[in-house]
């Protein structure tokens, strides 16, 4: 995408002057941006991925003598230029271009991220063969009260001692160390303030394992450790599950760029164990996690929606869409500086809108296929499906399991007559269900096949005359039944009226 800028004529400038942000009230702000613990944790590491590390550690302490986070990598580290132009506040121009391996845009998110937590940043790096280290330290309380863009170039606090202890005799990489965590660390230290934060981090592994799954895997994949426990990828697809459907890639155009479209249909939940199902979940649940997942340089952006083109709802739950975008394709999507947030242009509105009508749909069929009771966990004995799936005249019809246990006991304290009365009942059910009565499309089948139904039809026409029908009462009701479409006379010579 080629960038334009605006050039402004001297004549048009009269009298320039300064007008220079103040250090204290600026950074104050910025600690407001709107990050999350996960969401701060990710942007760091953003960087350690851009700089080629394979490996990159998140060491967290809170005790009473040590409180940190720190982000060790072994990335291809920056001299003393580099880390000084790295830490000021927009260190980059958002619209310069940038490489399809780079995970930054505007140049601000180390130092937001960080000061959405902290009141303290420091950050070392070392490039291969340098023989020493260099340092940079922000320190919110020092600008607050000087109101000056100062940085430091070393530190001696204890936190800073016991996290750059760990980076050892590494040849090279960065380590980020955030200190003075006001932010995260609200409360006393108590036994049950440190369940709590424990579980945030906890928490943020998981949004982590999402965010980051495609560089966790394959061939290249690189290493994020907590506390020395190895994040493991989520995948939201279910790639390796022999039940997931995949659809045909779709390319979409946009100003002579593609963006790459791959749906994906979850398996229903009977082809799953419960651990299985719970892992597919995900974070935020398998209601919230449908819709599209949208990508930028195969990192995550935005972990499911229908861009309020469609509402979520229970049947569309199995329906995913990876969506890949590329790293000059930011101002089109609307992706913000946190990189939370997507919005597809105008031109690919009605393309996406297509794409997730089908998905949505094919999503609706697998949830229907084998009963509706997905979220509720049940014995084993009663754990059959409530509905099956077949295909009569090229059309998907559902019917209700009559081996379901349940029905069978109930069958079992039944006179016969009563039995078939309710075996009556239950195909009035099969045929006017809300996903049988809309089924819509052409008519196929073999003569076997439509001799079959014409067969079934009478039966069940006297059956319902049985039932206290009147013979055309039960001809009316059997002929709306969409299986039936266009055999009405047939069924008619059948039953001799």
């Amino acid at each position: 995408m080629e960038n334009t800028t605006t050039r402004l004529d001297s004549q048009e400038m009269i009298n320039p002057r300064l007008a220079i942000p103040d250090a204290a009230p600026l950074v104050l702000s910025l600690r407001s941006v709107g990050y999350t613990l996960e969401t701060a944790l990710a942007d760091i590491i953003d960087n350690s991925i851009t700089a080629k590390a394979t490996e990159i550690n998140i060491d967290i302490k809170w005790n009473e003598a040590l409180n940190y986070i720190s982000v060790r990598d072994n990335g291809y580290g920056m001299n003393e230029t580099d880390l000084h132009q790295a830490m000021k506040i927009g260190s980059k121009n958002p619209i310069d271009p940038r490489g399809n391996n780079d995970l930054g845009r505007f140049g601000m998110g180390l130092k937001t991220a960080a000061f959405s937590l902290c009141k303290r940043l420091t950050v070392g790096s070392k490039l291969i063969d340098a023989n020493e280290m260099s340092m940079r330290v922000w320190d919110i309380d020092y600008i607050a009260q000087s109101n000056i863009w100062e940085l430091f170039d070393e530190s001696s606090t204890r936190n800073w001692k016991d996290a750059l202890s760990w980076f050892g005799n590494c040849e090279q990489g960065t380590i980020v160390v955030l200190e003075k965590l006001d932010r995260l660390i609200t409360e006393n230290l108590s036994d049950q303030a440190i369940g709590r934060f424990w579980q945030r981090i906890a928490d943020m592994e998981k949004h982590l394992s999402m965010v980051f799954h495609r560089f966790l895997s394959g061939p290249q994949a690189i290493a994020i450790l907590i506390n020395g426990k190895k994040i493991e990828p989520w995948d939201p697809f279910m790639r390796k599950s022999f039940a997931t459907q995949e659809f045909r890639e779709e390319f979409l155009e946009c100003n002579g760029e593609s963006v790459r479209v791959h749906a994906f249909i979850l398996p229903h939940h009977s082809k799953m164990s419960v651990e299985e199902y719970d892992e597919a979940g995900g974070v935020n649940g398998w209601m919230e996690q449908q819709g599209f997942y949208v990508y930028r340089n195969k990192r995550l952006i935005v972990p499911g929606t229908w861009f309020k083109m469609l509402r979520k709802n229970e049947p569309g739950q199995l329906a995913r869409i990876q969506l890949d975008l590329t790293g000059d394709m930011d101002f089109e999507w609307k992706i913000d500086v946190k990189k939370s947030s997507a919005a597809p242009p105008s031109i690919l509105r009605e393309g996406i809108r297509r794409i997730a009508k089908t998905a949505q749909e094919a999503s609706r069929k697998v949830y229907y296929y084998r009963g509706a009771v997905i979220n509720q966990r049940v014995k084993a004995e009663d754990n059959d499906a409530i509905w099956e799936q077949a295909s009569v005249r090229g059309r998907t019809f559902f019917r209700i399991n009559r081996g379901h246990a349940l029905l069978k006991d109930a069958k079992a304290q039944l006179s016969a007559d009563a039995e078939k009365k309710l075996n009556t009942f239950l195909s009035l059910i099969e045929g006017y269900a809300p996903m049988n009565a809309s089924l819509a499309g052409p008519v196929s089948g073999g003569t076997g096949q439509e001799n079959e139904l014409i067969e079934s039809a009478a039966r069940f026409c006297l059956d319902l005359v049985d039932a206290g029908y009147s013979s055309s009462e039960a001809l009316r009701k059997v002929l709306q039944i969409s299986i039936y479409e266009g055999l009405a006379e047939a069924i008619k010579n059948k039953l001799q009226l």
